[in-house]
């Protein structure tokens, strides 16, 4: 998974996070991998979660995506969570375009046992304050960030 927090349209201007490129085997480097899928009310749903850590907390993110429906979302609980530091991040998603109510796009499909996808959210909410705001996209721009899940359980 390849993805940056970026402060894209806030104000006032402040520096990007680091760009985030993950290529790891959970346990490896100090990741902490999860990914798994069940079906709740006839429709298949998918949770996963890049953790890494460090000894140095300020070193240490994470980017959780719970309960996205693999259909057509629309309102459901599905939600992305992003911690670069001591800050977190976190909104609703769903598979329309970024809205106030729910500003994470998340699309999701399943090739040959793979799960990939891609999460796009538009000023999602700091948890220290909801006039702090984001962009979690690709590493250096304003497209979606892309992901692609081997052994993801339940696919």
């Amino acid at each position: 998974m390849s993805y940056q927090v970026r402060c894209i349209s806030c104000q006032p201007r402040a520096v990007d996070e680091a760009a985030r490129n993950v290529k790891a085997v959970d346990d490896e480097a100090g990741f902490k991998l999860s990914c798994a899928a069940d079906t709740k009310s006839g429709t298949k749903r998918v949770a996963f979660s890049i953790v890494h850590e460090s000894s140095d907390s300020a070193r240490s993110y994470s980017l959780e995506l719970d309960d996205a429906s693999l259909g057509e979302e629309t309102d459901g609980p599905c939600s992305v969570r992003v911690v670069e530091g001591a800050n977190t991040y976190e909104g609703a998603c769903g598979s329309g375009d970024p809205s106030e109510d729910r500003p994470c796009q998340v699309s999701l499909r399943i090739e040959k046992d793979v799960l990939r996808g891609s999460i796009y959210c538009a000023n999602i909410a700091s948890d220290a304050s909801s006039a702090i705001t984001r962009h979690v996209v690709a590493p250096i721009s304003t497209e979606p960030a892309t992901f692609e899940i081997y052994g993801c359980s339940g696919i």
